[in-house]
């Protein structure tokens, strides 16, 4: 059974009978291996997990499969039969609904997805101006503790222009960069109502893994399913 401390929560309901929750770096390590049959047993139901690899990709998907999507960042379904889950240190979870609950998805949102379109592809992909969404954009790395070179700040400039406002000079081609917001001024192109947590996986180390704090390779898990106990 889940404690208060096993995990985090958007404060905003996602959609009719949709449950989404992060688990914590505590609950991870002292509990369990993060296997898809512990996740099942948490959420009741079949749990699809993705090979993620900083891309652009998402999968429409109508059954649940026994391994993890290939090369895949990102999964929608409006089946009610299995959930969906992302894997994440420092990048953003992105988990969104339908209102009516009818469709869920979930984005591995790092820079290279971001600057990529990942968020532009599920927004046109899915035709979201046509149903309203409510989004979730969980904890990620801040921008007071997320410094990028060049490679980072000419590849979004060149893509968005507008994205610069997001990015804070330091000198000798250093740059604070925001992702959450740059997330979310991207998310705000749709119809999308969101709610985003503000806490940050770098500064938070008792709570949350960060592969920039201290070079992890654990990650936190995100789930969304549908709750279809009566």
């Amino acid at each position: 059974m889940l404690q208060a401390h096993d995990y985090v929560e958007p404060e905003l309901n996602l959609g009719k009978d949709v449950r989404c929750l992060m688990l914590t770096k505590e609950f991870l390590e002292n509990k369990t291996s993060g296997s898809i049959n512990f996740l099942s047993k948490i959420t009741g139901t079949p749990i699809q997990l993705m090979e993620q690899v900083h891309g652009v990709n998402i999968k429409t998907i109508s059954t649940c499969l026994s391994e993890p999507l290939e090369k895949t960042d990102g999964m929608f379904t409006k089946s009610k039969d299995f959930g969906l889950a992302v894997k994440t240190a420092d990048c953003i979870p992105l988990a969104l609904s339908s209102e009516d609950g009818s469709e869920i998805a979930i984005l591995h949102v790092g820079w290279k997805g971001l600057c990529g379109g990942i968020i532009e592809n599920f927004l046109t992909k899915y035709s979201i101006e046509k149903k309203k969404y409510n989004a979730w954009i969980g904890p990620c790395i801040s921008a007071d503790n997320y410094e990028v070179g060049k490679e980072v700040f000419d590849s979004f400039c060149q893509s968005d222009p507008i994205a610069e406002i997001n990015f804070k000079a330091l000198g000798k081609k250093k740059w604070k960069f925001d992702l959450r917001s740059e997330a979310t001024r991207r998310l705000s192109d749709g119809n999308v109502n969101i709610c985003s947590s503000e806490d940050c996986t770098f500064k938070e180390e008792g709570l949350y893994y960060s592969y920039r704090n201290n070079q992890s390779d654990r990650r936190m898990i995100t789930l969304i399913w549908r709750n279809n106990e009566e």
